[in-house]
């Protein structure tokens, strides 16, 4: 990191008031970076190879970027510009936050790299606020504590999480060690008839139980 800039990448200048014009852009930066993420996944995201992507040098960049985690920032911010939420008078709180969670899943499924992008220090930018925003919005009419609202955010992320994480990367399981004496239950639920197709998605499922766990106002 550079010892002069302070304050995130979201407050800070990008250029002094007499300064030359920047070279490059946040969002050229970001477009490199998520280049490199969409092909290599995000282990092939540094500040050098940004920076190859570009064609200048890493102590370049470091004058626009000043950390890796700054550079995951702005590339998860860039990806969120893309997550589209209107809301709906005819719905209840329950149904925005699924709408929410589904565009969302479909965001890191698009992009799986941002299942990864977990800064050290992180400093959100505009579009990742405006997601937390529609999420408490959804749940404005709900009479619980900021903490509670923002535990179900908290929740409900990482629920979105592991079902893009699961379609993004599929899990085959081998169940030859199973064993029909030490194992009756499992057996049978794998031999047995197959049951029929949920009344709805288990994605859905999944948030409404949960979410309407978490903030029944009946639970304390």
């Amino acid at each position: 990191m550079t010892g002069g800039q302070h304050g995130s990448i979201w407050t800070r200048p990008q250029r002094g008031a007499r300064g030359p014009s920047p070279e490059h852009r946040p969002a050229d930066i970001a477009a490199a970076a998520i280049r490199l993420a969409s092909a290599g996944g995000l282990a092939a995201v540094s500040m050098r190879a940004v920076a190859a992507e570009l064609k200048t040098t890493a102590s370049t960049l470091y004058r626009y970027v000043a950390s890796r985690d700054e550079l995951l920032d702005l590339m998860v911010d860039t990806a969120m510009a893309g997550f589209a939420h209107s809301p709906r008078s005819d719905e209840d709180w329950l149904g925005a936050l699924v709408r929410i969670a589904e565009a969302t899943r479909s965001l890191y499924v698009a992009q799986p790299w941002l299942l990864d992008a977990v800064p050290t220090s992180s400093a959100p930018g505009p579009n990742t606020l405006g997601w937390f925003e529609h999420c408490l919005q959804a749940m404005a009419p709900l009479d619980r504590t900021t903490l509670r609202k923002m535990e179900a955010v908290g929740v409900l992320n990482g629920v979105i999480m592991l079902f893009a994480r699961s379609a993004a990367a599929p899990t085959a399981i081998d169940f030859a060690a199973m064993d029909p004496v030490r194992h009756p239950r499992l057996t049978a639920a794998l031999t047995g008839s197959p049951p029929g197709p949920p009344t709805v998605d288990l994605f859905e499922r999944a948030v409404r139980a949960l979410l309407g766990g978490l903030l029944d106002e009946h639970r304390s």
